[in-house]
């Protein structure tokens, strides 16, 4: 198996997201059966290269369909089994992955580069696209690489704040768009969760799917939602856990909520899915 140097870009808490795949399994399916083969960053960490990442896709499948993570890892190595040839998020139709290049020009400083590298990607896509394969890729990497301290706290600062100002931009676009709204939803994070990245994109496709979207925005207790339910009246309620502490103690909070379903996502709730 190829280790994909020229090509590795990934890493692996960005293939866990493309794959739906843990960490933790990555890990210890690289030490069992010998499959997938990251590449090593300068700093230690493990890179993984896009073909690696469409097989491991279709594994996630597959093990969906009740296969044998063995038997599916034999049938790798042995070369029959391949993933689908279209473009990951974070690639254009070419195969070119450019949201790595996007990170590493505005890490460096490079103003205008990144401002091309973003054109570029932004160029063919609409704006589900975007959002999907360009904003979301980019926003869990540079996180991923502050991390890992692969940048500094000042470089992950201006890459997101980069990337919140495109959003905001989609977004006021897509408010003046959105002339007659047929539903309201209050979105924004818990008390605590000040990653605003996941509410935005929330804001911008519900703006386009016809919702008029009030954002509270960050870090906020639970409480002052009821109010602005109570005092607003929304057809909905959407909240992001991102990093979010007391997560049972927050649900506690959302059950005195009452009159209209409440939407949560984020990486800090999947394993209190039971709560919901």
């Amino acid at each position: 198996m190829s280790r994909e140097s020229e090509n590795t870009q990934y890493t692996i808490a960005a293939v866990s997201k493309l794959t739906g795949i843990s960490c933790h399994a990555l890990r210890i399916w690289e030490r069992r059966y010998g499959f997938p083969v990251p590449c090593r960053s300068a700093s230690g960490h493990r890179r993984y290269g896009r073909d690696q990442v469409r097989i491991l896709r279709r594994i996630s499948e597959l093990l969906q369909q009740g296969h044998s993570i063995g038997d599916l890892i034999a049938e790798v190595l042995a070369g029959r089994l391949h993933g689908e040839k279209e473009p990951l998020p974070g690639e254009l139709p070419g195969g070119e992955v450019s949201v790595a290049g996007l990170i590493d020009r505005l890490i460096a400083g490079d103003v205008s580069g990144g401002e091309a590298s973003f054109e570029q990607l932004a160029r063919d896509l609409d704006t589900t696209e975007l959002v999907a394969r360009v904003l979301d890729p980019a926003l869990v990497d540079v996180g991923d690489r502050w991390f890992r301290r692969e940048c500094d706290i000042h470089q992950e600062r201006y890459v997101s704040g980069f990337l919140r100002r495109k959003l905001a931009s989609l977004i006021e676009a897509a408010h003046r768009a959105n002339e007659r709204p047929t539903h309201t939803i209050v979105i924004g994070t818990v008390q605590g969760d000040r990653h605003e990245g996941g509410v935005l994109m929330l804001h911008l496709l519900l703006e386009r799917a016809g919702w008029r979207v009030v954002n509270l925005g960050v870090d906020l207790p639970v409480p002052e939602y009821r109010k602005a339910v109570e005092a607003w009246r929304p057809d909905a309620l959407g909240l992001s856990f991102v990093l979010s502490r007391n997560i049972k103690k927050r649900f506690r909070e959302l059950a005195q909520i009452r009159g209209l379903p409440i939407f949560v996502g984020g990486r800090s709730i999947v394993n209190y899915q039971g709560l919901a």
